[in-house]
């Protein structure tokens, strides 16, 4: 990976890590599909208007990927971080799953080969990441871990689809994904949701607030770099990447939540960049980087 590159790809996790967080709150007040729809919505709106040029991938893969990569790994994401059984941090660890599904993923369908120094680099991070954690006093509920595992495959195989099916550039897939989403949202939260009405009468600015930080930073933000690195990178370079957005989440969680970071997650953050220096190939030549 270039040095370009690098720096593109630590920038979904930070925005993935910090949205995340500051999804706990926001999805206790509005729905998960809803919260959805009303975010998609307003990435459509923006996308229209500034990015006019259509779009190049065919209709059915924008159908298949925006059904896998945003609405069921959506519900099933955040009913199960809705979940009373399930803290922000358990969910944050549970979530890394979608790294090795993303690698596991991108070698049976696009036929990429395994590195070992990517391999052992992303180990490393994983490592970290269990660090960083740490053991949860209270442990989750089976439901709703079940329900957060399967997002992340789904996640991680609408992720590889993205990069198969799509013939369109990072902010194009993000549009593709955005307007194939809007009628399954709809749809999916008319009938499986209720209160819609009730929780948009009684948000407070603080939920609005909460709502546009998620949107914008969570979503519009992470993605549109996410799907740019997806187009200049293998998934093995790209997904270890996101093992770092636990450790955001965490520095998130203490800053804006008052939650307290331990020493054990300190030194986890610093495994974590160790392993991800390795799968970048910081330090070493270029050479054997590149290999």
């Amino acid at each position: 990976m270039t040095r370009r590159q690098i720096l593109l790809a630590l920038l979904p996790p930070v925005f993935f890590g910090t949205g995340f967080t500051i999804a706990k709150p926001a999805v206790e007040h509005f729905t998960p599909l809803f919260m959805m729809l009303m975010v998609y919505g307003g990435i459509a709106i923006v996308l229209a208007l500034t990015r006019r040029a259509p779009l190049k991938t065919p209709l059915s893969a924008i159908i298949l990927i925006s059904s896998c990569a945003v609405t069921i790994q959506g519900a099933l994401l955040f009913w199960g971080l809705r979940s009373p059984d399930m803290s922000a941090i358990a969910a944050n660890l549970i979530l890394q799953i979608q790294i090795p599904f993303c690698v596991l993923l991108d070698w049976l369908i696009m036929r990429e080969k395994l590195d070992l120094r990517k391999a052992a680099g992303t180990a490393i991070a994983i490592a970290g990441v269990a660090i960083v954690i740490g053991l949860p006093e209270q442990a989750p509920g089976v439901l709703p871990t079940l329900m957060i595992i399967a997002a992340a495959l789904i996640w991680a195989f609408g992720q590889v689809l993205a990069r198969k099916l799509s013939r369109d550039d990072g902010i194009g897939i993000l549009k593709a994904n955005a307007f194939g989403s809007l009628p399954q949202l709809a749809l999916a939260t008319l009938l499986f949701e209720s209160g819609q009405w009730q929780s948009l009468v009684t948000a407070t600015w603080l939920e609005w607030s909460m709502l546009a930080f998620v949107g914008v930073v969570g979503f519009y933000l992470a993605y549109m770099c996410w799907f740019s690195l997806l187009r200049q990178c293998r998934m093995d370079e790209a997904a270890p990447f996101m093992l770092l957005m636990p450790v955001v989440g965490i520095i998130t969680a203490a800053l804006v939540l008052g939650e307290r970071v331990s020493l054990a997650q300190l030194a986890g953050g610093l495994v974590i960049l160790a392993g991800l220096a390795i799968v970048s190939g910081i330090g070493l030549p270029r050479r054997v980087a590149a290999g």
